[in-house]
């Protein structure tokens, strides 16, 4: 690092390594910093596969096959996208820190009030709603929803309560999100890639402890130690930086990431308590570390096209509020919609028209008048803690807001 070559000699060859370490680290950031409007399109994917799964759960074989589980390969699109995206932002705060232009303290504390401010308003607005409507187990539960620990009384009772069972993977996010700065910000750089590839070997060696031992099949979905391989993964192509670039044997790679989320759901299929039933998870999170590469670096033709559609992307921006509003939406018209227009959520091809259509009404309200304005504010925080924007970002290049990257330094992730 650039501190690195600065006090290994004071002559002018020390100087001259550490400008161009400098300069290289400023690059790389430049290009991480470059809004991929490519990535709002996968959150997208991510978000809309898990409702169309929740909002078709009671209708055999509707819209797809029941063997293809979507909100479950959703799910893992966005652990993988969270751990991408945190460690990417977190390791450009490593080498501001390493530098010697910011501390560990100050960094942290950035950190954690950016994620609470991207991820609380949201949570806690559905969450007073909820509570007001009475609605599924959140009157018996609200501790463990505001304690963002809803995991765990799935895995305690062992089944999914009404209302807040989806908050699931929003706690386990947030439960990673304690510990993982301080592994990226604070151990010596050169083992931090191997822990984070010993983190993703704990996530397998939990689930084979949880097939030894005849642990429940909730507990190895939901605690977030079940989850420690798809963040690893997402966190590993973060640290590394690492991206694919089109090339011929581009339909090689999208052929081997077709056939582990193939066999990934077969296995997800079969007997869950056979040690094959383990590699369902790896398999998913390597597929999609392979998309998420290739994304960084931008697809062309087609599916530029579609990925980079402005509707789909505005979804994907919105993507955290359809998550966590969408089971509301759902419920509230379950219980209230008057019954000469019941037919409207019967129907399962209108019931999914119906509840996609109120959850991005929903969601879209929610970011226009409460996630941006305390996004704005939370920018405002960390310009204040971390001080001035590095010269190329985005700011001082004169972007509108819309048009910087949500992660620019720490990430609005796939969980918002």
């Amino acid at each position: 690092m650039a501190w690195a070559a600065y006090w290994a000699g004071s002559g002018v060859e020390s100087n001259r390594r550490g400008v161009f370490t400098s300069e290289q680290t400023l690059a790389r950031d430049r290009a991480l910093e470059r809004y991929q409007p490519q990535f709002d399109g996968l959150r997208a994917l991510a978000v809309l596969t898990v409702m169309v799964d929740h909002f078709s759960a009671d209708v055999p074989n509707f819209p797809l096959p029941d063997w293809i589980r979507l909100g479950a390969t959703g799910v893992r699109l966005f652990l993988v996208l969270s751990g991408y995206f945190i460690t990417a932002s977190l390791r450009r705060a490593r080498d501001r820190m390493d530098a010697g232009r910011l501390s560990a303290g100050r960094t942290m504390t950035a950190f954690y009030w950016r994620r609470l401010l991207r991820i609380g308003p949201a949570y806690l607005v559905f969450a007073g709603i909820a509570l007001l409507l009475n609605l599924g187990a959140i009157r018996h539960s609200w501790p463990w929803v505001f304690t963002g620990t809803v995991d765990w009384l799935i895995a305690l009772n062992n089944e999914w309560p009404l209302a807040i069972s989806h908050l699931w993977s929003i706690c386990v996010q947030e439960q990673f999100y304690l510990f993982w700065p301080l592994l990226i910000l604070l151990l010596p750089r050169r083992w931090v890639l191997s822990a984070i590839i010993a983190v993703a070997f704990a996530g397998i060696a939990f689930r084979i402890g949880c097939v030894i031992f005849s642990a429940p099949i909730i507990a190895r979905w939901v605690l977030p130690f079940g989850s420690l391989d798809s963040l690893a993964a997402g966190a590993a192509l973060g640290w590394w930086g690492g991206r694919l670039r089109a090339s011929r044997g581009g339909w090689l790679l999208a052929l081997i990431c077709l056939s582990m989320l193939t066999v990934a759901a077969v296995l997800r299929n079969s007997d869950p308590t056979k040690l094959k039933s383990v590699l369902v998870e790896p398999l998913e999170a390597g597929a999609f570390v392979i998309l998420v590469a290739r994304t960084a670096t931008g697809f062309d033709g087609n599916i530029a096209r579609f990925l980079s559609n402005a509707g789909l992307v505005f979804a994907g921006r919105i993507s955290y509020g359809l998550y966590i509003y969408h089971i509301l939406v759902a419920m509230v018209f379950n219980r209230w919609m008057p019954s000469q227009m019941r037919f409207l959520i019967t129907i399962p091809s209108l019931r999914l028209l119906v509840f996609g259509i109120a959850t991005l009404f929903t969601a879209a309200l929610s970011w226009r008048f409460l996630e941006q304005p305390i996004n704005r504010l939370r920018g405002e925080k960390t310009r204040k803690a971390l001080g001035p924007i590095p010269h190329g970002s985005w700011e001082q290049q004169g972007a509108t807001r819309s048009q910087r990257p949500p992660h620019l330094i720490f990430s609005a992730d796939s969980s918002g």
